[in-house]
């Protein structure tokens, strides 16, 4: 029979007791040796038939917005800071769309490429394929399918940067591939640009054969009522409309040069009679001889008072002196005789002009009121012409516009650095996969062996009891 010191030689021990744990492994050590080989095996396969993968990478700064370049400079558009982050969103989207694809399968031949388009189908796939159960496919759809499994758009945060990661069995394809996505894409923005300005000028064009159609009705409709009418239009204003402005300026001028040579006549006469001194006369119409005989008159009549004073009025100096003021005083007051005369003269030619003026107002007014309903329409008519080309050469310089803009490229769009073939593999290398490999083999055979331990010191525990 068992003893109870026999029993517990089978009992496991503590798990702080590390000469147990040795001794457990020891005996163990076969199936310890199994976990470790399976693993490193597993670790080998992995590293022998996983495909070598290169990843190639490279940037764009994406331009949601755009440039401004019709317009008073070469700017970015405004816009919302929010609308621009929904859109440099959406154009992650774009790189990855059936256009960018299908431009970089044509430029790089992908549909006879090997590890696209070209790849042969296996045993089973040209089985089903020769018995009908399967359908052919087609190359270029096999390269687009790799070349959407192959590439990787990722925009950073809060940027307008993108990288594009292409991932291929060859580091110079890798490389080759992600450039060809860069430069399509941005091929892609610019035709896209093009095609949307082409469809926009389409519209606007033919929008623009009906407002050229509606403009020649609007001046068509204009000059035959101006026609049936007798109206004569000259710059866009009616003759006689612009008869009576004229023929008004015109009377108010006359008018007020009445007015100025009345008030002449008034100081001139004044100053003959003695009333204003002859400085009171408008400058305009003293002249210089007037102001010479003023001046002669006052010598002469300060030489007569100063040989009366010392000669007396009996002597013949006095005498010659009193007969010389006479005549300059006669000279004077002649001249300011034909000055009135001669203001006088012009006042009734001004009186004659005013008066003439007013009746070729009052009759261009009646002409005007008798005229007044036609003209009213004939300017409606005119408003109409006027509205009409406004908006029809609005449209044809945005028709020009659009057409330019169809010429040049107005995207900011551009590959900020293009991708360099990948020195090493992606993935783990495999010396890592290994020890990976071996430690996780230790570990499970270790447990493995420990589990077993237990189990059979608890078997060993029921035998005894």
């Amino acid at each position: 029979m068992t003893t109870t010191r026999e029993v517990r030689a089978y009992l496991p021990a503590p798990m702080t007791n590390g000469q147990y744990l040795a001794d457990v492994l020891l005996r163990r050590l076969r199936l310890v040796g199994a976990f470790v080989v399976l693993s490193l095996l597993a670790g080998l396969a992995y590293v022998m038939l996983s495909p070598t993968s290169y990843i190639a990478s490279g940037r764009i700064l994406l331009d949601p917005i755009g440039l401004q370049i019709l317009g008073t400079g070469v700017s970015p558009r405004s816009s919302a800071r929010d609308t621009s982050t929904i859109d440099a969103e959406s154009q992650t989207y774009v790189i990855t769309s059936r256009a960018v694809f299908d431009r970089v399968i044509t430029a790089e031949r992908l549909e006879q490429d090997p590890m696209f388009g070209g790849r042969p189908r296996g045993p089973l796939g040209s089985l089903l394929v020769r018995f009908g159960l399967s359908e052919p496919l087609d190359p270029r759809t096999l390269a687009l399918r790799v070349l959407d499994r192959a590439l990787t758009v990722v925009r950073n945060p809060n940027s307008f940067v993108v990288n594009v990661y292409v991932s291929t069995g060859n580091r110079d394809t890798s490389a080759r591939i992600a450039n060809a996505v860069m430069n399509a894409y941005v091929e892609e923005e610019n035709a896209a640009q093009a095609a949307t300005a082409k469809r926009a000028g389409l519209s606007v064009d033919a929008r623009l054969e009906a407002l050229q159609a509606r403009l020649r009705d609007a001046e068509e409709r204009y000059e035959r009522y101006r026609s049936a009418h007798g109206i004569v239009v000259a710059n866009g204003q009616a003759v006689i409309e612009k008869q009576v402005i004229d023929l008004s300026g015109q009377l108010i001028t006359a008018e007020s040069r009445v007015n100025e040579l009345q008030s002449a006549l008034t100081q001139i006469r004044n100053s003959r009679n003695g009333v204003v001194r002859l400085e009171a006369i408008p400058e305009a119409f003293r002249g210089g001889s007037i102001e010479s005989l003023r001046n002669r008159y006052a010598a002469a009549r300060q030489v007569e008072n100063n040989l009366n004073a010392t000669l007396g009025p009996r002597h013949p100096d006095y005498i010659t002196a009193t007969l010389q003021t006479a005549e300059a005083r006669r000279l004077l007051d002649q001249t300011i005789r034909d000055m009135v005369h001669s203001v006088s003269v012009e006042l009734d030619r001004a009186k004659g002009t005013v008066a003439a003026l007013k009746g070729q107002l009052e009759a261009a007014k009646s002409q005007i009121s008798n005229t007044n309903e036609s003209s009213v329409r004939l300017r409606e008519l005119g408003r109409e012409v006027e509205v009409s080309r406004s908006i029809y050469e609005t449209f044809l310089g945005r028709s020009r516009e659009l057409a330019e803009q169809q010429r040049f490229d107005n995207t900011n769009t551009r590959v900020l650095s293009f991708a360099s073939p990948p020195i090493a593999p992606s993935g783990p290398p495999a010396i890592l996969v290994l020890i990976a490999s071996l430690l996780m083999g230790v570990g499970l055979g270790t447990a493995a062996a420990w589990g077993m331990e237990q189990l059979s010191a608890t078997r060993t525990k029921e035998t005894v009891a």
